[in-house]
C-alpha cells in the first residue's frame, strides 16, 4: 500500500527503524522537543510561505523529511529538517548546513539525490529556528522497503542496484566526499528503475564538529566499518565496507552480524576474524560474487577494495560473466605436466557392420562415445579424442587433482563394469550380445601444445607417445578388464589390487620399449592414508644397526629417568637414518610418552621455524585452512592444559600466525627480542610436556633446517639436562652446528653396510623369493651397501620393472591446486612464479600489460585461493607465494625456453622501469639475469646484492649472493678483468663470511689468502677498484697475525704516497698506528695516528661515502684510536678531546657501524684511564646499538667492558658473570687479538671479589698470550695487576718485583698512564711518570 506521494507506508516504517537504529542516537545528547510542521502549513522563503507541507515521509534521530510543494517554482520537493541540538545556537546549525549543502551541491549525478537549496523554518517566537534542505522528491521506495517486502534479491537484480550505488559513490569520492552512513534506507529506488543515494555527507553534523573533521560516531551500527567503530580516520573505503554489507544483505536477507547487541556487534566487527562468507548463508551465490563481497568486507582498510571505481568495474564484469553469453575458447600455452591417459575400446563389433543398418551402427558408436564421456567426466577426467570404437581420455588436464591416477582407474573399472550392458539395454539389438570394453591406462609426463589452428582452444595436441601407449595397453587387455602400465601401477597400487600380466614390447616412433603391465582386479577398501602406505610392503628387518639401536634405547631409558639429551644420527642419503629412527619409534610406547616429529625440507631452508610450525600445527590439530579464531581457541586450550603462562601462550599463538591482541607488551618488542622470547616459550612448552610424560622427539633431515630452527634446538639442548626429553636428529654428512653442551649430544655416524650384511639385506628385501648367487652379487656391487638402494634395486629385480618416478607424483599433487584456477589466473600464477617468491603489483602490471582493475582482481583471486599473500607497501601492494613448492610447480610447468624469455623480460623491465628495485633488491635482478643466461650483468648484480646485504648485517644472505657471483665469474673470458672482479668479490665476501663462520673458519682464511695474492697482482690499480680494506685488516688483526696486517697497512701507505691519495693514507696510517700500539710502541703509535687524523680532512658527504665503503669512517677511526693512545701515554685531557671529536663526527655522519666503533673505542679509552662510570655508559650504548644491528665484534667487546665496569662500580659478582660469558664468546668466535687485555680485566674483577689466586692465573695467561702473539700494549698493566694479587696473598717481595717490572715496561713503552697506575698502586707518588705525561714529576 502506498500513500499519495508514492512512498510505501512500509518503507516509511522501515525508514523510521533505520533512523532509530542510528548509532548517533546512542551517543548524541537528547535534543529539545521538535514541533513538526502540520500538513498544509506553509513555511520558508522570503515571506515564510514558499513551501506547502503535503505529508511526512519519515525521520529519526537526525531529522525529519516531508513532502512539500514549492509554490514559487511549481514543483514537488522534499524538505529535510535538521533537528536542533542541545547547547547549540541556531546560527551554528544554519552555518553548518549551508556549508554541507555547498559541498553536496558539487554532486551532479544520476545516482545521487539533488539538493536545490537551504532554508530555515521560523515558527513561533519562542521556538528555535530549524534549518532544512530542499531536495528533489523521489517517487518510489527505499531499498530497505524493498528488502522488507521481498526479502532476498536475485543475484542479477542485486548487482544492478549495486552498480548504480557504486557509480554514485564514485562520483562523490572523486570530489572527496564520503557518505559514512550508507545503508538500505539511504538508497532510493525510483519507479523507472533509477537508483539514488540519499543523505550524503550529513552524518557528521550530529557530532557537532567543524566541517573537514572526520566523525568517529557517524553511521548506523550494522553498516559501520571497523575504522568507524574504532574512531579512526575514514575515507572512501569506509563506504566500500557499507556497500559490501548491503550487497550481503540483499543476497541473504540477513545482516552481516544479525541479532547482536551494540557491544557484541562492535566486538565482531573490529575482531581480526574474517567476516562469514555469503555462501555460508546462501550457497547458491556464485563464487565470484562471494569473492567480491569478501574483498569489500576485509577488516583492514588497507587490504579492502580501494575505490568505488574498482567496485563498479568489478560489478560490471560480474554482471557480464553471469549473463547469457559463452566464453571464447581458451588458448593453450605450451606446458609440461604429468597426466594419466585412459584408452577405452569397444570390442565385439566384428561382423556387426554387415548386420546393422549404417544408422544403427553410427548410433551405437555415438552412444558408446557419449556414455564414455559421461563416465570419464563423472570421475574428473576429460575426453581428448573419439575415433569410432575408441575413446581417449585424460586425467590431470586441463585441471589436475590429487590422486588423478586413482580416479582414472576407478573410471576404468566403471567402464568395464557397466558400459557394455548399458549399450545393449539401450539399443536392444540381438546382435550386441558380444559387446565388451577394454581399458588401458598409462601415466607419463607430456607436453601439451596448440599447434593446429583449426582446433585451437578446443582440442590439445599431446606431444609424445603416451596416447599410443595407452591405446596399446587397451588392446592388450582382455575384454572386460583394465590394464595398467608400470608407472600407473606404482602410483595406484595402494588403492587397488592388481596382478601382473607380463612384459611386452611397445614399438614406438622412438624405438622399442619393454613394458610391464598389470591387470586391475578390484579396488581396496577405503583405509587411512597411513595404513594404505604400508600396502607397498612391510618394512625390511633392520640389518646391521644393532649397536646404534642399543645406544638409542639406552638414551631413551635415561631420558625417562630425567637425564635428557640429544642424539644426532648422521649418514649419507639412503644410508638408513630414517629406518633406524623408525625402529626406535616402534620400541617407544605412545601410551606412556609424548611423541613429536619434525621433517625439514630442502625448499624451506630459508623459512624460519618451518618444521617447528608444521609440528605444532599437527600436534595441536590446527587447521591451516580453518578459522584462525577456532585454531586459537584450540591452541589455548591445549597450552592451558600444560600450564603455560599467558605470555608464553600469546607468543606461541603469534608464532603460529594466529590472531592475538596486537597491543600485548610482549608483542611490542623488537623482532630480535620477540624471537628470543618465542624460543624461550617453545622450550618451556617442551619441558612442561615432559613433566606430564616423557617426550620422544624426532627431527629428520637437519641438513635442510633453517637457521632459526637450529637456534631453537641449541637453546633446548642447553635445557634438557634434568628433563624427561630425548630428541633424535638425523642429518647428512657436512651438517655443522655450533651448539654448546656437547656432553648432552651423542653423535652416531652410520656407515655403509659391509658386503656380508648387504647380501643379507638383499635376501630380506626379496621377500622370500630365492635369488641366484650371481643376482645377489650384482645387487651388492651396484648398491654399495646403502640400504635404500639395496631395497629398491632388489624390488626392481623381483618385479621385473623400473622404479616409480617420484617427481610425477609430486607434480600431480601440486598442480592440483594450480589447476583449480581459471586459465587466465593460472597463467598469471606462472608468470608470478618466474618473477620470484616475492613481487610487486607494479612489476606485474608492466610485465602483463593487462587492464589495471582486471589484474588486481586476478591477483586478489590468487590471494583468496591461498596461493599468494598480499602485503601493503608504501609504494603499492606486493605479493608473495605462501608455499615455495607451489611456486616451483607453477615454474616447472613452463617450458625451459619460455622460462628464459620471461626471466630476460623481467630483468629488462627492472632495469628500465624499476631502478629503485634494482637499487634496493639487486639480488632479484641478479637471479633473473642468471636464469636468462646473462652472466656478466648477473655477476655485477650478485656483487651489489652481496654488498648491500652485508651492510645491513644480513650476513648469510650476503655470503650466498657473493658465492654465486664467484661461481659465475668462471665464465668470463678476460683474465685481467676476472682478477680484478675476483678481488672485489673476495673482499666483499670476507666480512659477512667471518660473521657467519667466525675467524677460525678455513674458508675465511682461504678467502683472505687469495685476496692477499691478488693485491700483488693488481698492483697500483688497486685504488681504482674502490675496495674496502676493513675486512682483510680486521681479519689479520683479529687473528693476531700482526705482521700481515702491518704488511697491508704499509702497502696502502705506499700506494697513497705514490698516488697522493689521502683516503689510502688515512687508512694506512691508522692501521700502522694500531699495530704499533699493539706492539707497545706508544710514541710511534701517536705519530702515525696523528698522521691519520691529518690526512682525513674530508667533507661531510665524503665522510658518509667513506663510512659505507670502509664500514667505518677513516677519520672517526683515527680520532678514536688517538684517544686510546693518549690515554695510555698519560695524557687524559687530549684523550678526552679526541674522544669527544670522534663521537661528534660519528653523530654527524649518521652511520651505525661507525658510531658503534667510536663508542667501543671511547669505552676502551675510558677503561684504560680507569674511568669505570664513563666506560659503563659508553659500553652500554655501544652494546644496545650493536645488538640492534648485530655487530658481533662490538657486541662481545662491549659486553666485556660492561662486566669490568660493573665490578669496579660495586657489582663484582655480576661483573664476573658477564666477563666469563663474553670472554667465552670471544674465544668461540676465533678472536685472538685483545686476549691479554681481556684477561687483565678479568683478573681485576677477581681481585674485587677477593680471589687473588684466580687473578694471578688470569695474569699469567694474559702474559703468555702476549708473548705468543706479540701483543704487548697491556703488559705493564698485567704486571701491576699481578703485583696487587701477590700483595693480597701476602707475598710482598714478589709484589714489589712485579710493580717494578710494571714501571719498567711502562717507561720502556712510553706508557705514562700505566706507569702512573703502577706507582700509585705501590703507594708512591708518581713524581716522574715518564715520557709523554702532561706534568712530569719526580719518582
Amino acid at each position: 500500500m502506498r500513500d499519495e506521494t508514492g512512498h510505501s507506508k512500509e518503507a516509511s516504517q522501515v525508514d523510521d527503524v533505520d533512523f532509530d537504529d542510528s548509532f548517533l542516537k546512542e551517543v548524541a545528547q537528547q535534543p529539545p522537543p521538535f514541533r513538526k510542521p502540520a500538513n498544509g502549513e506553509r513555511l520558508g522563503g522570503s515571506d515564510g510561505r514558499r513551501f506547502e507541507i503535503l505529508a511526512e515521509l519519515g525521520g529519526g534521530a537526525m531529522g525529519r523529511v516531508f513532502r512539500a510543494r514549492d509554490e514559487e517554482l511549481q514543483r514537488v520537493v522534499a524538505l529535510k529538517f535538521l533537528l536542533p541540538r542541545e547547547g547549540r545556537g541556531d546560527r551554528w546549525m544554519m552555518t553548518l548546513l549551508r556549508q554541507e549543502a555547498r559541498a553536496i551541491a558539487q554532486l551532479d549525478h544520476e545516482n545521487i539525490v539533488r539538493i536545490f537549496d537551504v532554508s530555515e523554518w521560523v515558527g513561533e517566537p519562542w521556538e528555535s529556528r530549524i534549518p532544512f534542505l530542499i531536495m528533489e522528491c523521489l517517487e518510489g521506495e527505499s531499498l530497505a522497503a524493498l528488502l522488507h517486502r521481498e526479502k532476498r534479491l536475485g543475484v542479477r537484480r542485486a548487482l544492478d542496484i549495486m552498480i548504480a550505488v557504486a557509480a554514485g559513490l564514485q562520483h562523490a569520492h572523486e570530489r572527496h566526499i564520503v557518505h559514512r552512513d550508507l545503508k538500505p534506507s539511504n538508497v532510493y529506488l525510483g519507479k523507472q528503475g533509477t537508483v539514488k543515494l540519499l543523505d550524503f555527507g550529513l552524518a557528521w553534523l550530529t557530532s557537532g564538529v567543524a566541517p573537514g573533521q572526520y566523525m568517529p560516531s557517524a553511521g548506523t551500527p550494522p553498516y559501520m566499518s571497523p575504522e568507524q567503530w574504532r574512531g579512526e580516520k575514514q575515507d572512501e573505503r569506509t563506504d566500500i565496507w557499507s556497500a559490501g554489507v548491503m550487497l550481503y544483505e540483499m543476497l541473504t536477507d540477513e545482516l552481516l552480524y544479525p541479532s547482536a547487541t551494540l557491544e557484541e556487534l562492535r566486538a565482531k566487527v573490529v575482531s581480526p576474524e574474517p567476516v562469514p562468507s555469503v555462501r555460508e548463508r546462501h550457497p547458491e551465490v556464485p563464487e565470484e560474487v562471494a569473492a567480491l563481497i569478501a574483498e569489500a568486507l576485509v577488516k583492514d582498510p588497507r587490504r579492502r577494495l580501494r575505490s568505488a571505481t574498482e567496485l563498479r568495474d568489478r560489478l560490471r564484469r560480474l554482471e557480464e560473466r553471469l549473463g547469457p553469453w559463452r566464453e571464447e575458447p581458451r588458448s593453450l600455452a605450451p606446458q609440461r605436466r604429468p597426466v594419466t591417459l585412459v584408452s577405452c575400446r569397444l570390442v565385439g563389433l566384428v561382423g556387426l557392420a554387415g548386420m546393422l543398418d549404417p544408422e544403427d551402427f553410427s548410433e551405437l558408436e555415438a552412444a558408446f562415445q557419449k556414455r564414455c564421456s559421461e563416465i570419464i567426466q563423472g570421475h574428473g577426467g576429460s575426453i581428448t579424442t573419439c575415433l569410432g570404437d575408441e575413446v581417449l581420455a585424460c586425467f590431470g588436464y586441463p585441471v589436475a587433482r590429487e590422486e588423478d591416477s586413482e580416479h582414472a582407474v576407478r573410471a576404468g573399472l566403471e567402464l568395464i563394469g557397466s558400459l557394455a550392458d548399458e549399450l545393449r539395454e539401450r539399443l536392444a539389438h540381438p546382435f550386441l550380445r558380444s559387446l565388451a570394453v577394454q581399458v588401458g591406462i598409462h601415466t607419463e609426463l607430456v607436453v601439451f601444445d596448440d599447434i593446429l589452428p583449426e582446433l585451437r582452444g578446443r582440442t590439445p595436441t599431446i606431444q609424445g607417445e603416451a596416447p599410443r601407449i595407452a591405446s596399446w595397453l587397451a588392446r592388450r587387455a582382455e575384454p572386460g578388464t583394465v590394464v595398467l602400465s608400470h608407472t600407473t601401477h606404482t602410483l595406484v597400487q595402494r588403492g587397488f589390487e592388481s596382478e601382473a600380466i607380463g612384459a611386452s614390447t611397445f614399438e614406438g616412433l622412438s624405438g622399442a620399449r619393454h613394458m610391464e603391465a598389470w591387470r586391475v582386479t578390484h579396488a581396496r577398501k577405503t583405509v587411512f592414508r597411513f595404513d594404505r602406505a604400508l600396502v607397498s610392503g612391510a618394512l625390511s628387518p633392520l640389518v646391521g644397526r644393532q649397536r646404534e639401536l642399543s645406544q638409542l634405547l639406552g638414551r631413551w631409558e635415561a631420558a625417562r629417568e630425567g637425564r635428557g639429551s640429544f642424539v644426532l644420527v648422521t649418514g649419507e642419503a639412503g644410508i638408513g637414518k630414517s629406518r633406524l629412527v623408525q625402529e626406535l619409534r616402534q620400541r617407544v610406547s605412545p601410551a606412556t610418552s609424548i611423541q613429536l616429529r619434525c621433517q625439514c625440507w630442502s625448499q624451506f631452508t630459508n623459512s624460519a621455524f618451518h618444521p617447528i610450525i608444521d609440528m605444532l600445527q599437527h600436534l595441536f590439530r590446527l587447521d591451516p585452512e580453518g578459522s584462525p579464531r577456532d585454531n586459537l581457541t584450540r591452541l589455548e586450550a591445549s597450552l592451558g592444559a600444560f600450564g603455560m603462562t599467558s605470555e608464553h601462550m600469546a607468543l606461541i599463538a603469534a608464532f603460529l600466525s594466529l590472531p592475538v591482541k596486537e597491543n600485548l607488551p610482549v608483542l611490542q618488542l623488537s623482532p630480535d627480542r620477540q624471537k628470543e622470547r618465542t624460543i624461550e616459550a617453545l622450550a618451556a612448552l617442551l619441558l612442561r610436556m615432559a613433566r606430564e610424560r616423557p617426550v620422544f622427539g624426532v627431527v629428520e633431515d637437519l641438513h635442510w633446517a633453517d637457521p632459526s630452527t637450529l637456534e631453537l634446538l641449541g637453546h633446548v639442548l642447553g635445557r634438557v639436562d634434568g628433563s624427561r626429553v630425548l630428541l633424535v636428529l638425523s642429518a647428512r654428512p657436512g651438517f655443522q652446528h655450533t651448539w654448546p653442551f656437547q656432553e648432552r649430544l651423542l653423535s652416531l655416524s652410520l656407515d655403509r653396510l659391509p658386503a656380508r650384511l648387504t647380501a643379507t639385506l638383499v635376501q630380506e628385501a626379496a621377500g622370500g623369493l630365492e635369488l641366484s648367487g650371481e643376482q645377489v652379487h650384482q645387487l651388492v656391487a651396484k648398491t654399495d651397501g646403502i640400504p635404500l638402494f639395496v631395497e629398491e634395486m632388489t624390488r626392481m629385480v623381483v618385479e621385473g620393472g623400473t622404479l616409480s618416478s617420484i617427481p610425477v607424483t609430486l607434480h600431480e599433487l601440486l598442480l592440483a591446486r594450480l589447476d583449480r584456477l581459471p586459465e587466465r589466473r593460472k597463467a598469471l600464477a606462472q608468470v608470478c612464479a618466474v618473477v620470484g617468491r616475492d613481487f610487486s603489483h607494479a612489476l606485474l602490471a608492466t610485465l602483463t600489460r593487462r587492464d589495471a582493475s582486471e589484474l588486481v582482481e586476478d591477483l586478489d583471486a590468487l590471494v583468496a585461493a591461498g596461493l599468494l599473500q598480499r602485503e601493503e607497501e608504501g609504494d603499492g601492494p606486493s605479493y608473495h607465494f605462501r608455499h615455495a613448492l607451489l611456486q616451483d610447480a607453477a615454474y616447472q610447468s613452463l617450458l625451459r625456453n619460455t622460462r628464459r624469455q620471461h626471466h630476460r623480460r623481467i630483468a629488462q623491465a627492472l632495469v628500465e622501469q624499476f631502478p629503485e628495485v634494482v637499487e634496493t633488491q639487486p639480488e632479484l635482478l641478479a637471479h633473473h639475469y642468471t636464469e636468462a643466461g646473462e652472466y656478466e650483468p648477473a655477476i655485477r648484480s650478485w656483487m651489489q646484492a652481496g654488498m648491500r646485504a652485508s651492510l645491513h648485517s644480513a650476513n648469510q644472505e650476503a655470503v650466498s649472493h657473493l658465492r654465486q657471483a664467484l661461481k659465475l665469474l668462471r665464465s668470463l673470458p678476460d683474465a685481467g678483468q676476472r682478477i680484478q672482479q675476483e678481488l672485489q668479490l673476495l673482499i666483499a665476501l670476507g666480512i659477512p663470511l667471518s660473521a657467519v663462520q667466525g675467524y677460525r673458519s678455513p674458508e675465511v682464511k682461504q678467502t683472505y689468502v687469495r685476496a692477499r695474492e691478488l693485491f700483488g697482482l693488481v698492483g697500483d690499480a688497486l685504488p681504482d677498484l674502490g675496495l674496502s680494506y676493513w675486512g682483510p685488516y680486521a681479519y689479520y688483526f683479529a687473528r693476531a697475525e700482526y705482521r700481515l696486517s702491518h704488511e697491508l697497512a704499509e702497502q696502502l701507505v705506499g700506494l697513497g704516497s705514490r698516488q697522493h691519495n689521502q683516503e689510502l693514507l688515512a687508512l694506512g696510517y691508522r692501521m700502522m698506528a694500531t699495530d704499533f700500539f699493539i706492539w707497545g710502541r706508544m710514541n710511534d703509535a701517536r705519530e702515525f695516528v696523528e698522521r691519520a687524523v691529518a690526512c682525513a680532512n674530508f667533507t661531510l658527504a665524503q665522510h658518509r661515502e667513506l663510512a659505507v665503503r670502509h664500514w667505518v669512517d677513516p677519520k672517526s677511526m683515527a680520532l678514536s684510536h688517538a684517544s686510546v693512545v693518549h690515554s695510555v701515554l698519560g695524557q687524559p685531557e687530549r684523550a678526552r678531546r679526541y674522544c669527544d671529536e670522534a663521537l661528534a663526527l660519528a653523530e654527524r655522519i649518521g652511520h651505525a657501524h661507525t658510531r658503534a666503533y667510536v663508542l667501543l673505542y671511547a669505552a676502551v679509552s675510558c677503561q684504560l684511564r680507569h674511568d669505570a662510570r664513563g666506560t659503563l655508559e659508553l659500553a652500554e650504548e655501544c652494546h644496545a646499538l650493536s645488538r640492534e644491528h648485530w655487530f658481533r665484534l662490538w657486541l662481545v667487546w662491549s659486553g666485556l667492558l660492561r662486566g669490568w665496569a660493573r665490578a669496579e662500580l660495586g657489582l663484582p659478582e655480576k661483573g664476573l658473570e658477564q666477563m666469563r660469558e663474553w670472554l667465552g664468546k670471544w674465544r668461540t668466535a676465533g678472536l685472538r687479538a685483545g686476549m691479554p687485555h681481556h684477561l687483565g680485566l678479568l683478573a681485576e674483577v677477581h681481585l674485587r671479589l677477593g680471589h687473588p689466586h684466580e687473578a694471578l692465573l688470569s695474569v699469567h695467561e694474559g702474559l703468555k698470550w702476549g708473548e705468543a702473539v706479540g701483543e704487548r700494549f697491556y703488559e705493564a698493566e698485567l704486571h701491576r695487576i699481578g703485583a696487587e694479587a701477590q700483595r693480597s696473598l701476602g707475598h710482598e717481595e714478589e709484589a714489589h718485583g712485579c710493580f717494578l717490572e710494571a714501571v719498567r715496561v711502562a717507561r720502556e713503552q712510553g706508557a705514562g698512564g700505566y706507569e702512573r697506575h703502577a706507582l700509585l698502586a705501590m703507594g708512591r707518588s708518581p713524581a716522574e711518570p715518564g715520557p709523554g705525561a702532561e706534568t712530569p714529576r719526580p719518582v
